[in-house]
């Protein structure tokens, strides 16, 4: 069969939505095809209504993605919606929002969609809460590492500090704690900053620096995204969770500086 898709780019995390409605059973073969002939391709997922009429977006391996769905926000929006080129950025109401049932999550997420004058578009999406925030011992060649993990439904993360492992050795340990864990999706946020007394990130700091790597086992995927939304949520939940950030106004405030 033939597959109708769309390339979305949020942030450069090239995401390719699919329209023609697929067998759940061939979604993962159909993701593979495409991944394999669009190399920019970093997760494929498939945008359908279903039978209540709502809008939904299941992702090849069942995960939890944030800039997909926000890219499905916008493959969902009405074309009148998005033929308002006079809002500028920061303005607060969008054109479009609406609710959107993503695989990995128990309840609908909402998105909102704003066009911007330039011709791109402003996206947003209300992330799931996370489920927990913990300490983990999370084995490795023969060491144990202590390690945040954040949770949603979905997905999870787990906050490392970039250097303590090379780019080889974490994409042996995202598997292996994947497994450990026992979660269906989980990425790595490498994270770049200060690091104060035995503390990783300091709450209230200036523009952290993340890399993310996910792994989704059901999709057989494996990838240095260019930008994570989740894991951007985890790791600004994670440093909300740090003593005394809930004494501090501005820590909901978290800026993240990403590859793309």
């Amino acid at each position: 069969m033939t597959a109708e898709y769309t390339l979305f780019d949020p942030t450069k995390n090239v995401t390719a939505l699919v329209t023609t409605e697929i067998d759940p059973d061939l979604r993962a073969a159909a993701a593979a095809k495409i991944m394999e002939k669009e190399p920019a391709c970093e997760q494929v997922g498939f945008v359908y209504t279903d039978r209540d009429g709502r809008s939904r977006l299941d992702m090849a391996g069942g995960e939890f993605c944030g800039n997909a769905s926000m890219a499905a926000g916008l493959l969902f929006a009405p074309e009148p919606a998005l033929r308002q080129p006079e809002l500028l950025p920061g303005c607060s109401e969008a054109p479009y929002s609406a609710e959107l049932y993503v695989s990995g999550t128990p309840g609908p997420v909402e998105v909102a969609v704003m066009p911007w004058p330039d011709g791109a578009f402003g996206c947003s999406v209300r992330m799931p809460r996370p489920e927990k925030i913990f300490s983990a011992e999370l084995p490795f060649e023969g060491k144990t590492y202590r390690l945040p993990v954040v949770s949603f439904p979905g997905i999870s993360h787990v906050i490392v500090r970039s250097g303590l492992f090379t780019r080889e050795q974490a994409e042996k340990a995202v598997r292996i704690w994947c497994r450990e864990l026992g979660v269906s999706a989980l990425g790595i946020m490498n994270i770049e900053s200060p690091v104060p007394g035995d503390k990783m990130i300091q709450s209230g700091a200036e523009a952290l620096k993340m890399v993310p790597l996910v792994f989704v086992p059901a999709a057989d995927t494996l990838f240095w995204e260019s930008s994570c939304a989740s894991g951007s949520a985890a790791l600004g939940a994670y440093v909300l969770s740090l003593p005394g950030a809930e004494n501090e106004t501005e820590a909901a405030a978290v800026d993240i500086s990403q590859p793309g």
